[in-house]
This record gives structure tokens, C-alpha cells and sequence, in this order.
């Protein structure tokens, strides 16, 4: 029984490994074929391509640049990468339930099979100059890994269906804020794709490398919308009160930055504030207790903080040197604005009302 669970879990563990390492390592061959390497070696596209996968799993990099000298890491990673590994991972996890029938041993094993890959991956790929986290590896990997084999029908997901569907109108309208910033800025987006000239296939792979960094983008615009802001790099702030950038990276997308203080921004906040008073108008029941009103509302708020916090967390980092260090938002920035806003907003929906009632109450009875 257990070989048979061993080898089912190993081939649909392999086989999402397979379902996104492929298409990467035909990008990476024809990436090589066309623009050619430095050493000339065939093993240059295979590195490539598992540095590329480990990538989409958020895995960070120590960096030794030797045309510079300097040392460096990539952990400001595109955090939409994440969702092709995810997709492999739970179609592997769900044929794998199927053929065993037993939910928790596909789970557990496919895991295991797949954070041994991603190890082997990492160091099988270390080169002189590009150096994945080998330690790191198999967290991120053992982390993507457990969640995209989470069950849907967990209490935490159905309790916090609706917060999860608010959190994705905030993200939508960051989007368009950020469109039509890029629209309105359309002669910067155009320079600074010039300066990269990066031909026909390196034109396509940097389109979708900034693509798969739009949630990133969202999260960052978040951040400014509600007055706390973002860095581009070593001794910068983005924010609308506070605006200091030293040198504007040659990256299309970041045309859609601001280009001075905005404080009336702050008013953004006020849409927040909404949209949790809506969440907890939605949470809060009638007929149970304050304190029940309040471990309800704790049981959703508080996984979602800690979410917030390790998204935001993934979200920033070093880009490639030093000077490129931090760039996007702070981790307790956005998980920080939530609470307050929860904070604030249960005062006045939950508990001033308790508060009235109760007075209320006592001078009945005097």
C-alpha cells in the first residue's frame, strides 16, 4: 500500500513539475538560440530554466555580478509567477486524491516529492554568479506547495469569502489606477522602452515579466493610495506626502509613478473604511453576544493580517544590486492599514452601538 502511495504521489508530483518546467525550459532554449550566451555551453538554457522555475516559486538569489564586482540578490520576485506552479501543483494533488483516495497521504507525499525537487533544483543550479537560497528552496516550494493543496472548504475560507472578494475590488481598481496613469504618461512608458531594446524575443519576455509583476504594482499603488507609499531603491520614498526618487529604473511600467506630492491621495482611505464596514455589517449577527460578534470578526481579521503580512512581505525586496534595495512596500504596511481600519471601523459598528444599548439599559432600570 505504501509503495503504491509513493509512486502515484511521485508521478503527479514530477508531473507538475513537468507542466511548468517545460514551457520554461523551451523559453529558455529558444531565449539561448537567439540571443546566445557568454560561455557558449548547452548547459546555460537547463540552469536557466530551473533558475527560472525556482523564480515562479518566489525562491531569492544571491547575485554576484562580475561585470561590476559587487554582490547583490533578487528576492523582488513577480508574484503572479506563483500561480503556474500552484495550478501544476493542485492538479497533481487532486489526481492524485482520485487515484488513492486518501486526501491526506496525496497531500503529504506529494509535498515531499515535490520540496525534494525543488532542493535538488536549487543546488543543482548554483553557478559563480547566480546562486539560488538553497536553504531557502524547499520553504517557499514546501509553503506553495501546502497551499495550493489547502482545502477550499476549510472554515477560515468560507468565513472569509467575502473579505477575499473585497480585497480583489481593491486590487482591481489599483489596476485601472495604474492603467490610466501609464495612459497619461504615455510618452515616458515609450522612452523608457527605448532605452532597453531588448529585439523581438527579448521584447516579448520582458512584456511578460511585467505582466506577471502587475500584482506587485497593484499591491504598491494599495500602499500609496492609503499614505504609507513605497521605495525604488536605497533612499527613496514614494508616497503622497513624501517624495524622493534619485534615478527612475528603464522598466515601461514604472511610467505610471507619480511625479510629486498628491496629499488629498489620503482620502483613498475612506473607500477602505467602507469597504470594511461592509465586511463587518456582513459579519456581525443580531442575535449573538458582543463577544461572540468579536471572536467572529478576530477569526477572519486576524489570519487575513497574517496573509497581508506575508504577501506584502513577498511582494518587496532587492532588485539585482544593492542600490535597487528595498523596492515595493514594507510588510506591515498593508496588513498595518487593515487592522487599523478594523480597528476603527468596529468601534463605531460594533462597539459604540453595544456601548448606547447598555446605557440605555442601565437608565431603564434606574
Amino acid at each position: 500500500m505504501l509503495g503504491r502511495i509513493l509512486l502515484i504521489t511521485f508521478q503527479q508530483a514530477m508531473r507538475s513539475v513537468v507542466l511548468t518546467l517545460f514551457p520554461i525550459g523551451f523559453i529558455s532554449l529558444v531565449t539561448w538560440a537567439t540571443a546566445g550566451s557568454a560561455t557558449g555551453n548547452t548547459s546555460d538554457p537547463i540552469r536557466a530554466a530551473l533558475w527560472l522555475w525556482l523564480a515562479a516559486h518566489l525562491v531569492p538569489f544571491h547575485l554576484s555580478l562580475a561585470a561590476t564586482s559587487t554582490s547583490g540578490a533578487l528576492t523582488y520576485l513577480p508574484l503572479a509567477a506563483a500561480i503556474f506552479p500552484f495550478l501544476a501543483i493542485r492538479s497533481g494533488f487532486k489526481r492524485s486524491a482520485s487515484f488513492l483516495g486518501n486526501i491526506r497521504a496525496a497531500r503529504s507525499f506529494v509535498i515531499l516529492w515535490y520540496v525534494l525537487f525543488a532542493t535538488a533544483a536549487a543546488g543543482l543550479s548554483q553557478s559563480s554568479s547566480i546562486k539560488p537560497v538553497l536553504y531557502l528552496a524547499p520553504v517557499y516550494a514546501g509553503l506553495l506547495a501546502l497551499i495550493a493543496t489547502a482545502e477550499m472548504t476549510l472554515p477560515f475560507f468560507i468565513n472569509s469569502k467575502f473579505i477575499f472578494q473585497l480585497f480583489g475590488i481593491l486590487l482591481g481598481v489599483a489596476l485601472v489606477i495604474d492603467a490610466l496613469s501609464m495612459a497619461t504618461h504615455f510618452k515616458v512608458m515609450h522612452d523608457l522602452a527605448i532605452v532597453i531594446q531588448p529585439g523581438w524575443v527579448g521584447g516579448i519576455l520582458f512584456l511578460a515579466i511585467q505582466l506577471l509583476y502587475l500584482p506587485n504594482i497593484a499591491l504598491a499603488t494599495l500602499s500609496y493610495l492609503f499614505g504609507i507609499g513605497f521605495s525604488i531603491g536605497a533612499a527613496t520614498q514614494i508616497s503622497p506626502v513624501n517624495f524622493h526618487l534619485t534615478a527612475l529604473p528603464a522598466i515601461p511600467v514604472l511610467s505610471a509613478l507619480p511625479t510629486g506630492k498628491h496629499p488629498l491621495i489620503i482620502i483613498s482611505v475612506v473607500f477602505l473604511l467602507v469597504l470594511i464596514f461592509l465586511h463587518q455589517r456582513k459579519s456581525f449577527s443580531n442575535t449573538l453576544t458582543l463577544l461572540a460578534n468579536t471572536k467572529n470578526l478576530l477569526s477572519q481579521v486576524l489570519p487575513m493580517a497574517l496573509l497581508l503580512a506575508g504577501i506584502a512581505f513577498l511582494a518587496g525586496g532587492e532588485l539585482i544590486t544593492k542600490d535597487m534595495n528595498p523596492v515595493g512596500i514594507s510588510w506591515w504596511s498593508l496588513p498595518g492599514i487593515f487592522l487599523g481600519a478594523e480597528i476603527l471601523t468596529a468601534l463605531f459598528a460594533l462597539y459604540l452601538p453595544a456601548l448606547v444599548k447598555s446605557l440605555g439599559r442601565k437608565r431603564q432600570n434606574i
